[in-house]
């Protein structure tokens, strides 16, 4: 009866193992009483194995899966042996063993040499960009989806001198020295600036200890040291905002718009009124008359969570009624349809796992827009995502019965705390004097 029950849970662990992680890997109970995985090579036949320190037995099934977890993307994807493989998760999770390949071109490769020659330059950051697809870098630029191209390009220009000091003789042997010098030959350039190569480099030593084995000297500096290396931003938190754009102007805009270019008055108008980030273009529905968007961004905690299209509402503008309708109209009946620069990355969005893109076209076709090019001389400020803020505000400003912030939030997909991070802080003069306005309207003796 004990043979039939331990042939029972090593068929079902093996079933599990088959359906979970695909064909080529094996486990089997050695006359040690440990743990041995295999691993077949799907092309040329060839095994390896190695003996894990997880003792075969029934209670040990999670334990044997989880390993195969971590251990599985580091040999198919990042081409590491089985043993190192199993070293580095051994490292992390069991201990009492050496930490493995410390250096951090295992899984982040050396980009070429500095060269004054543009051309040679070009030539060389495109195989660079192309070995790095091809390297294990590409396990951490994946950690970052979503990105548009020109963000995803400011992140290589952040890995690329991590790696060059790096890889000096002389190196920096801690994440706090490390940072430091890279934070000195960053030049004169805005604290904003500072922060967001500061901040790339403490994730990246992050995700070299978290996700490769990398040694504990290798923590960033604390968030004390690193305020102290970004300088202050001698913006508000006001100025550093994204603004809104005024009612009268978005008017003039989809006015221009539909009579000169009727594609992008389509999305311009269902961004501004629907209050939509512009990556969610690529995720619209119309359901029995109302407009619904799917899911563009994610982030660690929902990720793998599936949920539900949120329905999004019109924020009409007072001189254009029941636009918010004629737009579902024209979106569903493909009357119009969108700009076809736009419609190419919307293509493009599962190939690519990601729904910049989508946005960076529309931004790109806005900006050549001459009544866009007007409205940016009145407010430097102003961007693209302006349209997307011009919601939120009249959400809370546009009525004398305000959406609360709860629903607002809901409305725009987003938690009250992010809403009121973005758009809870935003006003003008003028804005300000309309309030003013409504409230000695409404003024009652006491």
């Amino acid at each position: 009866m004990a043979s039939s029950n331990r042939e029972s849970w090593e068929k079902l662990l093996r079933k599990q193992i088959h359906s979970n992680y695909g064909q080529g890997w094996y486990v089997i109970g050695e006359n040690s009483g440990r743990t041995k995985l295999t691993y077949e090579y799907p092309f040329d036949g060839r095994k390896a194995a190695k003996t894990l320190s997880i003792e075969w037995k029934e209670t040990n099934g999670l334990e044997i899966l989880k390993a195969i977890e971590f251990i599985k993307p580091l040999v198919q994807n990042q081409n590491l042996t089985l043993k190192e493989a199993s070293r580095r998760w051994q490292a992390q999770f069991v201990g009492n063993t050496k930490t493995p390949n410390k250096a951090w071109k295992d899984f982040l490769i050396i980009p070429p040499k500095h060269t004054y020659n543009k051309k040679e330059l070009d030539k060389a950051t495109k195989e660079y960009k192309a070995e790095l697809k091809a390297s294990t870098v590409d396990q951490f630029m994946q950690t970052k989806q979503g990105l548009t191209s020109k963000t995803e390009k400011d992140w290589y220009s952040r890995i690329r001198p991590f790696l060059e000091l790096i890889s000096k003789r002389n190196a920096p042997k801690t994440g706090e020295e490390l940072v430091k010098e890279l934070a000195r030959d960053l030049g004169d350039i805005t604290p904003d600036q500072k922060k967001r190569y500061i901040d790339g480099w403490c994730e990246i030593l992050n995700y070299g200890i978290e996700r490769h084995s990398m040694p504990k000297r290798w923590i960033p500096p604390s968030e004390s040291i690193r305020k102290e290396l970004k300088g202050s931003s001698t913006r508000t938190r006001e100025e550093a905002l994204t603004p809104y754009i005024e009612e009268n102007d978005l008017f003039k805009l989809l006015d221009d718009l539909e009579s000169s270019d009727p594609e992008m008055f389509l999305a311009t108008g269902l961004v501004s009124i629907f209050g939509l980030r512009l990556a969610e273009l690529a995720v619209l529905k119309v359901r029995e008359g109302n407009l619904y968007v799917g899911q563009v961004k994610n982030n660690k905690n929902t990720t793998n969570q599936k949920r539900k299209d949120r329905r999004v509402f019109a924020m009409d503008l007072v001189e254009k009624p029941n636009l918010g309708k004629k737009l579902i109209h024209l979106y569903k009946s493909q009357l119009i349809k969108l700009p076809a620069t736009i419609l190419t990355q919307i293509n493009l969005v599962q190939k690519k796992n990601r729904f910049g893109d989508v946005g960076q076209a529309f931004r790109d076709q806005l900006l050549k827009n001459k009544v866009w090019k007007e409205i940016e001389k009145k407010n430097k400020d102003i961007t693209p995502y302006s349209l997307r803020h011009r919601f939120a505000h009249q959400c809370h400003k546009g009525s004398n019965n305000p959406i609360s912030i709860k629903d607002a939030a809901a409305a725009m997909g987003h938690t009250v705390g992010t809403h009121m991070s973005n758009y809870g802080s935003y006003t003008t003069d003028l804005a300000i004097e309309k309030a003013f306005e409504r409230h000695a309207e409404n003024r009652i003796e006491v």
